[in-house]
């Protein structure tokens, strides 16, 4: 598939756009999603689907990454869309991703140039820089995008191109140790105000945690839930994902998540927006812990 000349001339007007400086003055926000594979011989340990989820759970490794940099009002001011190549240019890695199946998706934004292919190292200078520009970082899943995804990526590259027979005994030693329940509660020595990242700090929110406080706690959603039987994957608790929250601030009760990064985060940008009115952009930092208990239980509600 090629791109057409008008096509290449719109996409180089856009990239310009793009590098353009923003304006110190202004308050911005970034608001990044990844895809992750896992370990590329998880199947040697994960002998069933649940198994092999705990392992891509806490070994994650990036094979797209996108983020947009907007204003308070959901003003798009830079766009980013990247496949590590170390990862999605690799099949025994990127065929241990849950959607593995949509690479043929990939290949046809990359044909339209909507997505490029670069390694770590340049990806994330580029990500280094487009973050000297912003007042703050988030995610959906803040704790899984900044705590665990792109500084486990992090160590998986540098592994790569140093001691990686090391690395690799260390990874199948923790493996072992994960699937026998026997995994280490890191969240007691991060910070869970800050995305660290080559030792700059920078100012973190949580969008999911401030969904539930700010859209999801209410009556009128919990409602919505029941009569369209959406619970959570125990059934226990009502749903907070990014598409359910979506979906109800959109009212497209149909929406699904399209599971690329840029896209995603593309209608969190949307759902920051809506938090950051609603709180006159006085929204919480740092990341809230089990944030879908704050909307209580399903059958605490019915009954």
């Amino acid at each position: 598939m090629s791109v057409g000349t008008d096509d290449k001339s719109e996409l180089t007007e856009r990239n310009k756009n793009m590098e353009k400086k923003l304006d110190r003055r202004r308050k911005y926000y970034m608001i990044l999603d990844t895809e992750t594979a896992t370990l590329p011989f998880v199947n040697e340990y994960a002998k069933d689907a649940k198994a092999k989820q705990k392992i891509a759970i806490a070994k994650p490794l990036v094979y797209d990454i996108g983020y947009q940099i907007i204003d308070a009002k959901g003003k798009v001011y830079r766009k980013r869309s990247f496949l590590v190549s170390e990862i999605f240019s690799v099949p025994s890695v990127f065929d241990t991703a849950y959607f593995a199946s949509k690479r043929p998706i990939y290949l046809k934004r990359l044909a339209k140039g909507e997505t490029t292919v670069k390694p770590w190292k340049e990806i994330t200078a580029i990500l280094e820089s487009d973050l000297s520009e912003v007042y703050a970082v988030g995610a959906y899943n803040s704790m899984f995008d900044f705590k665990k995804a792109i500084p486990f990526t992090e160590r998986y590259i540098n592994a790569l191109y140093g001691n990686y027979a090391d690395f690799e005994r260390k990874q199948r030693f923790a493996c072992e140790k994960i699937l026998d329940g026997k995994e280490y509660d890191y969240t007691k020595s991060f910070d869970k105000d800050h995305f660290i990242f080559r030792k700059k700090k920078y100012r973190l929110f949580d969008l999911w945690g401030l969904s539930c406080i700010h859209i999801l706690n209410n009556d009128e959603y919990r409602d919505l839930c029941i009569e369209n039987n959406w619970t959570s994957a125990s059934g226990k608790h009502f749903p907070t994902s990014a598409e359910k929250t979506f979906a109800y601030v959109s009212g497209k009760i149909d929406f699904s998540e399209a599971h690329t990064a840029i896209e995603d985060a593309e209608i969190e940008s949307d759902i920051f927006s809506i938090i950051a009115r609603k709180t006159h952009n006085k929204f919480e930092y740092g990341i809230i812990y089990f944030p879908f208990r704050i909307l209580g239980k399903v059958e605490d509600y019915v009954n």
